[in-house]
């Protein structure tokens, strides 16, 4: 950051500056006039609005009370001698006109005589005015005042809520007769009224002023909170009552106030982040110019400094680079291998198909001959690894020069072959030497020669088992050892490696578990599979505990048939696993130390099975292990 701010000088400051300010100032301007214009938009569509429910609430409203003053100019005109035949004619063609009427009352001298419906309205027949304290003062207002009034909401005698539209009738003589009172439905006219302000996305309230004061009361529709902000108000013509109306748009406004200030804003305030950083990376691209020239020249050191040959091509193989090392090992001139193929490397470029598949995995390694300029050959190994950088992809080459090591594990095999020929014969003969003694061959033996002698025919077998083990270990990498692949039954030969084991005086208990109780069958060398059960079942008793059991189980899947040898040991700890199966590998625990052993039989294992074109592989249990090899089964099972 403190780098970024001394780049720029005092006139780049000085712009940014000026430019922030008058963006600043437009912005505020630009908002100021959108919010005003926003406002009267909303206005407008207030006005409209509340004209259109202005005029719907009046019209459903004063219909009925026109209706009440045409029953009350016939009353007038019959002097007050209403005959009930002939409202029970009028008074249905007078409701039907008007659809929120509830019901009409006649009440001659204040009480209530007759009803149209009388359905649902039976309770308010006979009703005597001065009798309701609650609504007799009101009542008797009207009748002073001699004008019509429309009184509510109120509760009816008869259960619920209405509006009641009064009406006092003087006959000609001024003589008060009675009052006509009809009853309004409320819910029908509010349902009606919300629903006409959701559909113009408004919210309204109502509310009357008090008869005989000049202050409006509660509302009795909608918020009241609308007759105390910015809402529309506006009176409404209604006969003989005088209501509000508050009126507030609903609908979401979209604030473009907000949303232009914001835009200008961050606008403005990428034009300078950008016009800041042009200056600044005009310095930081000359830097990074010299810190690539300077990356570039260490890689190349380093790269000319590994002893091994680096080579990167392209994906079809083509050489791009490649280090000094690569032109001293194959005696070519400095950048003279660039475009071309790399298979002229190598002393067979027929076989490159070959070679990718074996070197498919960064860890894989590839050993053959490579070809110099002057046309000699060394041995060499080669690891491939791919390199994808963007859309490209590359291939890095390591090789190496393994002649002298080749030439050292011969000699280190041949000494091992040597002195392990060598060593047969002698051990031969001590080794029948002692079972002849220890058979009685000598005469009868004291307690303690017999036991010496013992224990030296037992170290003469280790040593003869060590001495075929490093035997087979030569034999299996020079490959001469010889296989006889043939049709061998699994489960006769574990019966006679279970009867083997046993011999040897172990505890444990052996089971063969099986699908079935036919032969399982598998493609290999009768002698040197037994050699690797042997070796699993006596790795299996000798880290198993006393009377434990050592289950080995079959089971045949996808053409291959598995041998699973499962003890109740404490198994390989994780630390060991990666060297499982390599030659002298021993776990550094008390537990094998107490068991003397080489290291080279799950090595040997591993390889016959390998050679016999199986796998053996391991696998960690709750409590226990279990080692298992897969062979190639023979066809299908016999019955």
């Amino acid at each position: 950051m403190v780098g970024f701010v001394s780049a720029l000088r005092y006139w780049h400051w000085l712009l940014l500056v000026v430019l922030a300010g008058v963006s600043l100032l437009a912005t505020e301007i630009l908002v100021e006039h959108e919010q005003q214009l926003i406002r009267s938009q909303q206005l407008r569509h207030e006005v409209a609005s509340a004209g259109q429910l202005k005029a719907m609430l009046e019209s459903e409203l004063n219909i009925p009370l026109y209706l009440t003053v045409g029953l009350a100019s016939y009353v007038k005109a019959s002097d007050g001698m209403v005959d009930k035949a002939e409202l029970d004619i009028l008074l249905p063609g007078l409701v039907e006109q008007a659809k929120h009427i509830r019901n009409i009352g006649v009440a001659p001298d204040n009480r209530l005589q007759y009803i149209y419906p009388l359905a649902g309205n039976e309770r308010a027949i006979n009703l005597y005015y001065p009798d309701l304290p609650d609504q007799w003062p009101a009542v008797a207002e009207t009748i002073r005042s001699g004008q019509a009034r429309l009184i509510g909401p109120i509760r009816l005698v008869q259960g619920g809520q209405a509006f009641i539209y009064r009406l006092p009738i003087f006959i000609p003589d001024d003589t008060y007769w009675g009052i006509l009172s009809t009853v309004i439905n409320i819910e029908t006219i509010w349902s009606l009224l919300a629903d006409k302000a959701a559909e113009q996305n408004v919210t309204i309230a109502l509310r009357a002023k008090t008869p005989g004061q000049n202050e409006y009361g509660n509302s009795f529709f909608g918020e009241p909170e609308l007759f105390y902000d910015d809402s529309l108000l506006l009176n409404l013509a209604i006969r003989g009552a005088d209501w509000q109306m508050a009126i507030r748009a609903t609908g979401p406004v979209l604030n473009r106030g907000l949303l232009l200030r914001v835009s200008l804003y961050a606008g403005t305030l990428c034009l300078l982040i950008l016009l800041a950083w042009l200056f600044y990376s005009r310095q930081r691209l000359r830097q990074t110019a010299n810190e690539l020239s300077h990356s570039e020249s260490y890689l190349r050191a380093v790269m000319d400094n590994v002893r091994d040959a680096i080579v990167v091509t392209s994906e079809d193989g083509i050489i791009e680079d490649a280090n000094l090392s690569c032109f001293r090992l194959y005696g070519y001139p400095r950048d003279s291998l660039q475009g071309l193929h790399w298979s002229m490397l190598l002393a067979t470029p027929q076989n490159i198909d070959e070679i990718y598949s074996a070197t498919s995995a960064p860890e894989q390694e590839f050993e053959g001959l490579g070809l110099r300029q002057d046309s000699s050959q060394f041995e060499l190994s080669l690891t491939r690894t791919r390199l994808v950088q963007g859309q490209q992809q590359q291939q890095l080459m390591l090789i190496r020069d393994i002649t002298e090591r080749k030439r050292i594990e011969k000699l280190k095999n041949d000494f091992v072959a040597t002195v392990s020929h060598e060593l047969r014969t002698p051990l031969t003969a001590i080794n029948g030497a002692l079972g002849l003694a220890i058979g009685g061959a000598l005469g009868d033996l004291n307690q303690a020669a017999q036991k010496m002698l013992t224990m030296a025919h037992s170290s003469c077998g280790q040593l003869n088992q060590l001495i075929n083990d490093l035997l087979d270990t030569e034999r299996l990498a020079s490959g001469k050892m010889r296989f006889a692949i043939s049709e061998v039954a699994l489960i006769p030969l574990l019966e006679q490696n279970i009867t083997q084991i046993k011999a040897m005086q172990h505890q444990q208990r052996l089971v063969i578990n099986q699908d079935n109780q036919k032969p399982y069958l598998v493609m290999a060398d009768k002698g040197r599979l037994s050699q690797v059960c042997l070796n699993l079942l006596s790795n299996a008793v000798k880290f198993s505990s006393a009377d434990s059991v050592v289950e080995i189980k079959l089971s045949e899947h996808g053409g291959m048939i598995r041998v699973s040898i499962i003890d109740q040991g404490k198994g390989v700890s994780g630390e060991f696993l990666p060297r499982l199966f390599q030659r002298f590998a021993q776990a550094d625990n008390h537990n094998s130390r107490q068991h003397a052993g080489t290291g080279l039989g799950l090595a040997i294992s591993k390889a016959l099975i390998e050679q016999m074109d199986g796998n053996i592989g391991y696998q960690r249990l709750a409590q226990g292990s279990c080692f298992y090899f897969e062979l190639p089964a023979a066809g299908a099972l016999s019955d």
